[in-house]
């Protein structure tokens, strides 16, 4: 049982694939034909000039902003709103006590460019091969106004502005940009303690049946407040870690900070992430002893991760003289290759100056460490080969870099998925644990938050 609204969270219908961007663009067009008392407004263009649309659902004195696919690669939420925004149209936002904004597609473009996968969500190596994330740079959701110490940010990408538009529209209580991770246990962000809704999100994952994350965080610095549940993060927390480990953030950093950060900042509003995992195994849980140092578990962990990076940088190198023009698949690739070095010599120096590395691994760290990160890593082997099959002018060499990268994907995706007992999660769980803390989350906010802390004045948007 979910804690919280257990029928609308069982009623969650089963999918087999993701909605593509125009099924998900007829189906808004659909629901607001269907209520006449929903509002919906231009918030902006993508750049390729997509229009980013709003939809406003009245319900109660509480507000809430949710954000769908933050990132390209994260259609989970789409599928969440697809699924909510009837019923919170026919009266659930009413009873909630809160009036909802909803972005559906945060970045529409760069969610084109994964639809080849959306069909076939369960196969790791064709996810591998066909999933697109931009270069932090070119994330929307990265890429929001912020100033700190020596550096600043004030260059917002159109979706980013279209997001901001939402955000100022109207004083805000929740926010939720509805992410979701690739391979991991599930876990989530909040902006701020509450150990009741700590315990209530254990219960989520306990009643989707996926293991809390449990190994190595998403980010080298992450404050854990409980098994699969941390305190959110923002470009401050990047700029710190990298200052305290010897690079110079003013020189390294070159995207703003998220949206959840941004709109906590405006309003002093509660914010949430729910990372749920499209792939996942029981071993991201296991806290019993792995034999070896945390150390030792995360470097073997990062030669890895080297020894991928410089496999494929070699091949750029090899590539490069018979690359016409740049793309979107290049950028990332080729932004990757650039922070690669400087993002590991920071994990490494990390590792061996902090005294809790020198603890005893968990099964979790150590299954992190050794088969997430190589995942991860095999994602941008993936990216290679979209890049120079992205090339316009294909010749012989092209043509073997390609297959050599696609075949080192499909060798060594069955290999870690076995070696590691890992499962693709049914796309119903996904939407499930992900609509179950929401739902406990506005519960929350409700009965406990906005009374304890007061919303600022917000300025407009001057940018």
């Amino acid at each position: 049982m979910f804690p919280s609204h257990d029928a609308v969270v069982t009623a969650v219908p089963k999918y087999d694939r993701y909605p593509l961007l125009d099924e998900l663009e007829t189906s808004t067009d659909a629901f607001t034909a269907a209520h006449p008392g929903v509002e919906v407004w231009p918030a902006g263009a993508s750049r390729d000039g997509h229009p980013i649309r709003c939809l406003e659902i009245p319900g109660g004195p509480l507000q809430a902003l949710l954000i769908g696919v933050p990132h390209p690669e994260e259609p989970v939420g789409a599928l969440l709103l697809e699924y909510l925004l009837p019923l919170l149209a026919d009266g659930l936002a009413g009873e909630l006590g809160f009036g909802f904004s909803v972005v559906k597609v945060g970045d529409p473009d760069a969610m084109r460019l994964n639809e080849a996968w959306f069909a076939e969500p369960y196969d790791l190596a064709g996810f591998l091969l066909r999933a697109y994330r931009p270069p932090l740079a070119d994330q929307f959701e990265w890429t929001f106004p912020m100033e700190y110490k020596r550096y600043g940010f004030t260059r917002p990408l159109p979706e980013a502005r279209a997001v901001m538009e939402a955000v100022h529209r109207r004083p805000l209580d929740l926010y939720m940009a509805l992410h979701n991770s690739n391979f991991s246990g599930a876990y989530f962000y909040l902006s701020s303690e509450d150990a009741v809704l700590q315990e209530e999100l254990a219960a989520v994952m306990a009643a989707a049946g996926l293991p809390p994350h449990c190994g190595e965080p998403e980010v080298p610095y992450l404050d854990a407040l409980s098994d699969g549940v941390f305190r959110a993060f923002s470009l401050v927390d990047d700029y710190e870690y990298y200052e305290k480990y010897g690079a110079d953030p003013a020189v390294l950093l070159t995207s703003g900070t998220s949206s959840d950060a941004y709109a906590e900042a405006v309003w002093g509003c509660f914010t949430l992430v729910a990372e749920v995992p499209y792939f996942t195994s029981a071993k991201i849980a296991d806290k019993s002893a792995a034999g070896l140092t945390r150390a030792a578990a995360k470097l073997r962990g990062l030669d890895v991760q080297q020894q991928l990076a410089g496999w494929v940088h070699e091949r750029y190198v090899l590539a490069a003289p018979h690359l016409t023009r740049e793309t979107p698949w290049q950028r990332t690739v080729h932004a990757y290759l650039s922070a690669v070095k400087d993002d590991l010599r920071a994990e490494r120096t990390q590792v061996e100056t902090e005294a809790l590395f020198q603890r005893e691994a968990t099964v979790a760290q150590l299954f992190d460490s050794l088969y997430l990160r190589e995942l991860d890593a095999l994602t941008r082997v993936g990216q290679f080969a979209n890049m120079l099959a992205a090339e316009p002018q294909q010749n012989d060499a092209l043509v073997t870099l390609r297959a050599e990268a696609e075949a080192k994907v499909r060798e060594r995706a069955p290999r870690l998925a076995s070696a590691g007992a890992l499962e693709p999660v049914p796309i119903r769980t996904l939407v499930q644990c992900q609509l179950a803390a929401l739902l406990c989350t506005l519960v929350a906010v409700r009965e406990r938050y906005r009374p304890a802390h007061p919303r600022p004045s917000a300025p407009r948007m001057t940018l």
